[in-house]
């Protein structure tokens, strides 16, 4: 999102263009080349507008001539050049190369922050506490680099780097908008419960932030409908939300005392007596049964013995799980909430369905085990058919197919 902290960047990044082109005005004695090498360094250095040659001349020039008389103001150059790249991962449509590029000028930046930053590196002209704002921008642009970088991996490690960059930024910028708002989607999206109220409070913050780092009026109104949507899921309702919006004028970060309850434990405080509430919710008592099986410490070999079965059983009690479709990952899937919030069962379907399964749409389904993921816990179903589902439209479905060309569907085993 190329919102206004990004354009502050961007300003930073011209102020150090000016620090360079103030610095080449040198007020004694003008500085000299050593010799017809260096002098050809500068000059094809001055001519280059491609980033990364620019930075490669320029790191050229400082390993042959280390002590060159132009050191400060080649060390102002580096510096704008990496940030210029930095900046092209922050501002998105960036390629692969330039993620691996900016990622290593980021790296530089902040690794030679005080070198860079200097007083021998400061400008006359440019007074002690503008240079000091230009440092801690530039600091801000690296880490919002890497953790853009590092966000964009997907994996559960990257997004661990990820998440410890953004709170470097909150650090340094405590009123960055999309920083919050960032940093609290990639937290939901982690699929954690218990950090649920975490992310609902950065969004939150992002939304009532406000000044020079605020989101855009677009921007802002988007970030509140996903707010609202997402504390309706974990909560259950919008009741609160207004205290959880107050609660963020605390801080960038959550206290630690800070709370939300979630609907699932909103529900078990009304359960009460849970031989009535199982006698009253038979789908939920079996699939949290279900759930301990496949999680306790023989789970694998539970698994094995399952894989491939039906479920529910047809001659139990109910005949179909009651969920709500959270989203819908691919045209032939759906992420559905049983017990849980964040999705704990994936539905596949023999054929691609039509159109979009809207979010909270309330469906009832039996399906064959297919595969299993212990935490974040994920049961998945495969091969689904019109027949085993309840409260999908019939027009999502594709035309049954002619006899003669349709397949018959493997049997199930018994559970």
């Amino acid at each position: 999102m190329f919102d206004r902290l990004s354009k502050k960047l961007t300003g930073s990044l011209i102020m150090a263009v000016m620090v360079t082109a103030v610095w080449a005005q040198a007020p004694a004695k003008a500085p000299a080349v050593k010799d017809q090498g260096e002098y050809d360094l500068t000059v094809a250095i001055g001519k280059e507008a491609d980033l990364q040659k620019k930075l490669d001349l320029l790191n050229q020039w400082d390993q042959k001539y280390p002590e060159s008389e132009f050191k400060s103001s080649r060390a102002l150059m580096m510096m704008q050049a990496e940030s210029g790249l930095a900046m092209k991962v922050i501002q998105g449509g960036a390629t692969a190369g330039d993620m691996d590029a900016g990622q290593k000028a980021a790296q530089h930046l902040i690794d030679n922050s005080d070198k860079y930053f200097s007083d021998e590196n400061k400008p006359a002209t440019v007074p002690a506490e503008q240079w000091k704002d230009i440092k801690l921008q530039i600091s801000i642009q690296a880490h919002s680099t890497l953790a853009t970088v590092a966000m964009s991996k997907k994996t559960p490690a990257m997004d661990a780097a990820a998440e410890g960059e953004y709170k470097k930024v909150l650090e340094l910028a405590p009123m960055s908008a999309s920083t919050s708002y960032t940093l609290g989607t990639l937290i939901l999206r982690q699929r954690k419960i218990e950090r649920y109220p975490e992310a609902l409070y950065l969004i939150a913050r992002a939304v009532t932030d406000s000044g020079p780092l605020a989101l855009a009026p677009a921007g802002k109104k988007a970030a509140e409908d996903y707010l609202k949507k997402a504390y309706n899921g974990y909560h259950g309702s919008d009741e609160g939300l207004d205290n959880v919006m107050k609660a963020t004028a605390s801080g960038p970060l959550p206290p630690a005392d800070f709370k939300i309850k979630s609907i699932t434990e909103i529900d078990k405080e009304k359960e009460g007596d849970l031989a009535t509430f199982n006698a009253a919710h038979p789908d939920i008592a079996f699939w949290r049964i279900l759930k301990v099986g496949l999680t306790d410490a023989g789970g694998d070999a539970y698994f094995a013995n399952i894989k491939g079965s039906e479920i529910p059983p047809q001659d139990g009690p109910f005949k179909l799980f009651k969920a709500k479709v959270l989203s819908q990952p691919a045209p032939n899937s759906l992420l559905v909430n049983i017990d849980s919030i964040a999705g704990d069962a994936t539905i596949t379907f023999e054929s691609p369905l039509k159109g979009t399964i809207e979010a909270g749409t309330e469906i009832y389904f039996k399906g064959v085990i297919d595969s299993v993921v212990k935490d974040p816990y994920m049961l998945t179903f495969a091969g689904l058919a019109k027949e085993d589902t309840d409260g999908i439209p019939a027009a999502a479905f594709a035309a049954d197919k002619p006899k003669a060309l349709a397949r018959p569907r493997p049997p199930a085993k018994k559970k």
